[in-house]
């Protein structure tokens, strides 16, 4: 059995899975309060409900057409490489705040993060992504109706699991290049209680003078292509029919 072709609608590069992950989800064990420190740290500039921009300065200077373009574009890409570590420090520093307020009730929370995952994530890109070869054959209908239903899923699963913070701290260690748009921000969650870091890196893309985040890497294993494998393997059960997809998310909801 051969395996199938699919765009990464991340880079637009044709991706080819084996025919073991075209069904199943093949991901190492991660504790559940690792998961879920993972997106619940993400809960950020709530106050405001809007995503926070960290604008690329001009370069300003004489220099020869050649010089002065080598080192724009560079200090440009140096410049949003700085801002989306920013971003992410920024997030991180105000969902530590959020996770340990006690006052805030868990319809508060999970409303929280409904913006959140609205004003800094692109959630569209994220849906695509994760519905893979077969966003192609869905139809308008299915797709305006599956990206409603994903996002109220994302929002649902995580919240539910806010109360398992126990004071994990975070750090941000650096950022590089990834593609023309993308910034991956490396970071470090580090238990309390003594027990390993755990690695996560953050795919944050700066277009239209924003930063937003369209993956999450957790120890190595992004979450939207875990996401994506399981949503597959929905579809596969259902005899490649997409629809099942949709119902069964709004089971799970």
């Amino acid at each position: 059995m051969t395996g199938i072709d699919v765009v990464d609608c991340y880079t637009s590069q044709t991706i080819q899975f084996s025919p073991a992950e075209r069904g199943y989800t093949v991901m190492p064990f991660l504790p559940v309060r690792t998961l879920l420190l993972t997106s619940a740290l993400s809960v950020s500039l709530v106050a405001a409900g809007h995503a926070r921009t960290f604008p690329v300065p001009e370069t300003a200077g004489a220099a020869s057409p050649l010089i002065l373009s080598t080192t724009t574009s560079t200090q440009a890409s140096s410049q949003i490489q700085e801002g989306a570590e920013n971003f992410i420090s920024s997030m991180a520093r105000r969902a530590l705040d959020f996770l340990g307020n006690a006052q805030q009730t868990q319809a508060q929370k999970s409303e929280s993060f409904r913006r959140l995952l609205e004003d800094n994530y692109d959630m569209e890109t994220i849906g695509r992504f994760t519905m893979g070869r077969y966003w192609k054959t869905a139809t308008p209908a299915q797709r305006t109706e599956y990206q409603r239903l994903f996002k109220k899923r994302v929002v649902e699963m995580y919240s539910n699991r806010f109360s398992e913070y126990k004071g994990q701290k975070f750090e941000t260690r650096g950022a590089r290049a990834e593609g023309e748009n993308d910034t991956i921000v490396s970071s470090m969650i580090i238990p309390v209680d003594g027990t390993p870091e755990v690695s996560v890196d953050w795919r944050v893309r700066y277009k239209d003078g924003r930063y937003r985040v369209v993956d999450v890497i957790v120890a190595g294993v992004s979450m939207s292509v875990t996401q994506r494998s399981d949503f597959a393997s929905v579809i596969q059960q259902g005899g490649g029919d997409v629809q099942v997809l949709i119902d069964h998310l709004k089971q799970k909801i």
